[in-house]
């Protein structure tokens, strides 16, 4: 007998037989769990650095927009008439109940002077903006926020004595 060859007669299995270590079934399945597991673990650390990174980063975003000052507070000019208007839907009705106010720049009583004697004007104005509209093109903030956009601008193309800021909507229902 050489060297690399065990004998037979003792249990063992001569060098070039068929079956080694590592070949059973049972060693291969536990193989295979024990790297899933490593590599689940793997995925979980790696996602677990990637999540504290984003949350750190999205803080200190978070953490730059609090550092902003505040712009001062803007005079209003109060549209008391409360806005029903029926959309543009076809088939189902649908109408806007809301309510308007305008920001302008404090110290401006020519600008309140016209804004008070455009009130008809003004009125007329929001109601065709808004009549043209579906229920669906008012849903999302995002919207809602190009609509007052679009109100500022056209109320803004009539005067002449100055310009609002902003427009508020004190109240905005959509039914």
């Amino acid at each position: 007998m050489g060297d690399s060859e065990i004998d037979e007669d003792e249990g063992g299995l001569a060098e070039g037989s068929p079956g080694g270590v590592g070949t059973s079934p049972i060693i291969k399945w536990l193989l295979y769990i024990a790297g899933a597991i490593f590599g689940i673990i793997i995925v979980a650390v790696i996602s677990m650095l990637v999540a504290q990174r984003t949350a750190t980063s999205v803080f200190k975003e978070q953490k730059n927009i609090a550092l902003v000052k505040a712009p001062p507070p803007l005079d209003t000019f109060n549209i008391e008439e409360e806005f029903r208007i029926n959309t543009a839907d076809i088939g189902e009705s649908h109408f806007v109940k809301m309510k308007l106010v305008f920001g302008i720049e404090s110290g401006q009583p020519a600008l309140s002077q016209e804004l008070s004697s455009r009130r008809a004007q003004m009125q007329n104005l929001i109601n065709l903006i808004i009549s043209r509209k579906t229920k669906d093109e008012l849903k999302t903030i995002t919207q809602q926020l190009d609509l007052r956009e679009e109100i500022k601008a056209h109320i803004n193309h009539i005067l002449t004595n100055g310009k609002i800021k902003e427009v508020y909507f004190t109240e905005f229902i959509i039914n």
